[in-house]
This record gives C-alpha cells, structure tokens and sequence, in this order.
C-alpha cells in the first residue's frame, strides 16, 4: 500500500501536466488577450508592445505571466470584493491560471487556423461612428513643468443636444496625461484666449477658470468610453463655446499633439433624461471634515468628505480623483434607515490609472443619504510614487506633486424603476445576436430604452415598399404583432409602439419590408 502513494503523486503530476500543455494560444489564450488587452496592446495603442498575433504574444510570455499573476495588468483598480461595474476588464481566477498553465507549457500555438480573428481598430474612434467631431488646435508645449492648457473650440451645434458619451483620441499619448472638457455660456473663455493671441488657448490651474463653466466630460489614460442608454445625455446648449482643458505632464517639453473629440449624442431631443457629472464629495471646506488637505513629509493621513443628499437621485457612475502620493478610497452611502450603499473602494490607488466606472444598473440614492469618502495619503518614502527625496508637505493644488480629493458623480433626478435600468448589457444573455444599446441592425432606432409603456422606432427604406413590426421574444415567439403599412415612400419611417401590456424582460423589434429588408433592435421593458 505504501508503494501506490508516491505512483499516485506521480500519476497526478503528469495529468496536471497534460492539462497544462493542453492550454495553447490559439484557443484559450488569444481569446482573452484580444478582449482584456488588445486595446492597449497594440501598434500605436497605450503600451509598449503589442500582444495581437501569436509572435507577439510568445515573446512577451514571461512578462504576461508576471503582469497578470500580480494582478497588475490589466488595470483594473476597484475592489472587485466592494462592489461590481458595468464592462470590468480585470482577469477572472480561472483565465489567470490559463494563462500562467500555457507559459509553463511553453506557451504552445495550438491551430493557429482556429484563432479567433485579430482585433481591429481605428485610429479615429474606439466605439463607434461619432455624430460630432472637433479638434484642439496642434500645440507643442513650451512649458517645463505641469501645464493646465485651456483650449476654446466653438460646439458647433444648432440646437439641443444630449451627449451619451465623448471620447479623446490624444495625437501623442506620450504628451496627454489627462483631458477635462468644460461648456461655456458666458464668452468669458474667449476673452481669456484674446490675451495671448499668438498662442492657443490659456494657461489656467484649477479648473478652466470661468465662472459657470460646466463640465462634460473627461478622459485619462486607460479609460474605457461607455456609451449611456440612449434616453439619457448631458445636455449642451446650442452656439456655446468648450473649453478642453489638456494636462501636459512636466518632462513633454518640445513635443506636440493635437487631440480629437468624438461626441455621440441620443437619437433624438424628446423624452430625455438629463445626466449631470459634479464631483459630490470633494476637497473643500463645505464637504472635507478634517481639512484642509495638508499632509506633513514622512506621515500618512486619512481625509473624511461627506454630503447629506437633498432629494432621490439615480447615479450612473462614480469617478474618484487623487494624485502621487494617494493611497486608497472608499467612498459609500447611509441611508436614514442605515442601510449601507457600497460606491466604490480602491485599497491600491494608481495615479496613472483612473477612471469612471458606471453601475451595472442605476444605482438609487434615497433623499437624507449621507454620501462619505475616506482617502488615504502616504507621503512617506514608502510610498512607490514619491515624487519627492526627501519627502515634503504636500498641500491641495492642480500640479501633480500637488494633491487633491475628489468624488464625480454622474447623476440625474430619480424617477421609480430607475433601479432597473441595465447599464451593462454583458448581463444580457440571448440566442439572439446582441445588439448594443444604441446602435442598430439595419438602421433600427429605438427611444427609450428601457421602455415603460410606449416606445419609438426609427428606420429609413431604401424605396416604396409594404412593412410589418413585430415585438419577438428572446426564445423567438411574436409577444406582439402591429399592422402592416402599405406603399411607404422612401425615407425616414416612425412608428410609435405600445407596449404597455408586455411583462417585464428583454424583447426584440423586427420590422420585415417587402423587399426582403429585416431591421432588428433589443428593448428591455
């Protein structure tokens, strides 16, 4: 008996080892780097190499294994343990082990017939055709340390228009450490640009230095652009001027860039939920408890904001903001029945690595919320991203030695069931084929969505023809038929559906022409 242990231990050894040489690139690997990584990790992407394609991936292996095991890369910075978002990019535990299985294996091909296709993308946007599209002047920085240029660009725009997501693409992303783009009403941007004629835009730290400018949107490397569901926006108002407000780090002296803003807007102005982004819990006097924000060399202190909420609000994202030498946030809500709502908590804050991560569901915040954030800030020498030898007092400023507390909210005014709104369709599951919120098969356009009683339906023919809508279910059953119109010239075509007496769930609108023409879009009621 005492002889079948160690043949056990080596029988188990070599099954382990089979598992692991079964793991290859082709099949198991290229699958996860293309949708966690490649975005990054590609030519003239945000890091240094590129992982699309087999050779790629096999050079780089031991660095993978090492990034990934460490749970480095990708980036992913909330705790997973707090509280789940819409669209996470961090690794699961099972595609970890993958991954580090096939190093050990010596990072085998497998097929390569059986890859799945390598990703591709445009230098012009990541999720899409923009409805809007404008540019920053092309500057080179003069400046030899932390530079807050202001750029003034006219919108544009002749009429109302409701923002579900703006994107930047930097020219250099070696120059741009962020991009904060602010509406201007007031002109006051344009007399501050008239004031250095020769050069674009105006130097300003601290926000864009107008009175009344709003902002809008806001882009840092790493981020991920997410479209809101397209009854929702931030509004802009027509013949306003946006101030882009570029960050160029200290050491970009002499380099250039000129950044491109892509705006997607709601399909149409009517019936639209109006998003607000303000940074709710922040460093100054009306919200810090123990401030001001003053951190002594070689201490590490912990800051307490709060904000007592005046009415039922429904946020859609959280966006928190330090600088070097923070550590960690969290920031939650009390209710008046003490019920705590977990936002969001980071215990490895990364400068070079922030974002906005939206709820995979609007996330209601009751009237008398108490909202708190405590961020933590080591300005010791054993903080990794010390800027400073020795360490120095480090007090609240915009230059990047400087150091800030902040909470952006993307909110709006809350209206029951807003609960149940899906923000992120990964947790849509359908034998369908998935049609983002938004966007559409065969120029089908819907509004709301989600829906409550009615929804709208847009599409355009191509030439005169006869055409059915039908409401399907995900398993392929009619829910609801309407009547077919007949002789519809070309053009534009809206239908107004009522939809009132569908249970709750998730439904596709399928519009059948004459001409063999099918349009297809998903609502959730």
């Amino acid at each position: 008996m005492q002889l079948k242990h160690p043949l056990l231990l080596l029988l188990l050894a070599a099954c382990t080892g089979l598992q692991a040489q079964s793991v290859n690139w082709a099949t198991d690997i290229a699958p996860i780097l293309y949708e966690k990584c490649a975005k990054c990790h590609r030519d003239g992407g945000l890091a240094p190499f590129s992982l699309i394609g087999y050779p790629n991936a096999s050079i780089n292996r031991n660095e993978i294994q090492y990034q990934v095991t460490e749970r480095l890369m990708p980036p992913w910075k909330p705790d997973p343990s707090y509280r789940s978002y819409a669209h996470e990019t961090r690794l699961s535990d099972t595609e970890i082990q993958r991954i580090s299985d096939w190093v050990d294996a010596g990072a085998p091909s497998g097929d390569l017939g059986q890859a799945p296709p390598e990703p591709v993308f445009s230098s012009d946007s990541e999720v899409g055709s923009p409805d809007h599209v404008l540019m920053t002047p092309f500057y080179t920085v003069t400046a030899t340390d932390d530079e807050y240029r202001c750029f003034v660009i006219p919108n544009g725009l002749s009429q109302v228009s409701y923002l579900r997501g703006l994107e930047a693409i930097p020219g250099n992303l070696a120059v741009v450490h962020h991009v904060l783009i602010y509406e201007d009403t007031t002109g006051q941007a344009k007399i501050l640009d008239a004031q250095t004629p020769n050069v674009p835009g105006y130097v300003n730290f601290g926000g864009p230095g107008v009175n009344g400018a709003r902002l809008v949107g806001a882009w840092v490397p790493g981020s991920r652009t997410t479209l809101m569901p397209p009854f929702m926006g931030v509004k802009l108002k027509p013949g306003a001027d946006l101030i882009v407000q570029m960050h160029y780090p200290k050491g970009v002296t002499g380099m250039s860039d000129q950044t491109r803003l892509n705006f997607f807007f709601t399909p149409g102005n009517q019936g639209i939920r109006e998003v607000k982004l303000s940074p709710i819990l922040n460093h100054t006097p009306l919200s810090l408890e123990n401030g001001p924000l003053n951190i002594p060399a070689n201490e590490v202190k912990t800051y307490h904001a709060k904000f007592t909420v005046p009415a039922n609000v429904s946020v859609i994202s959280v966006a928190p903001h330090m600088h070097l030498i923070g550590r960690s946030i969290v920031s939650y809500g009390v209710t008046l029945l003490n019920d705590t709502i977990p936002l969001i908590r980071i215990n490895d804050w990364d400068f070079h690595w922030q974002g906005s991560y939206f709820f995979q569901h609007v996330q209601k915040i009751p009237l008398g919320t108490k909202l708190h954030a405590y961020a933590t800030y080591d300005n010791t020498e054993n903080n990794p991203e010390q800027p400073n030898f020795p360490p120095q007092t480090v007090t609240q400023g915009e230059s990047t030695t400087d150091e800030m507390m902040l909470v952006y909210f993307a909110y709006m005014t809350y209206l029951p069931g807003d609960e149940n709104i899906l923000l992120d369709s990964s947790l849509i599951n359908s034998a369908l084929p998935f049609i983002p919120d938004g966007q559409t098969a065969g120029a089908l356009r819907l509004n709301p969505n989600p829906v409550q009683d009615f929804v709208e339906i847009q599409f355009e023919l191509a030439e005169q023809a006869n055409y059915r809508v039908s409401v399907i279910t995900p398993s392929g059953q009619i829910a609801q038929s309407y009547g077919e119109q007949k002789n519809i010239q070309p053009g534009i075509c809206r239908e107004h559906l009522d939809v009132s007496q569908l249970p709750t769930g998730l439904y596709f609108v399928e519009v059948q022409t004459s001409g063999a023409e099918v349009f297809t879009a998903k609502f959730v009621k």
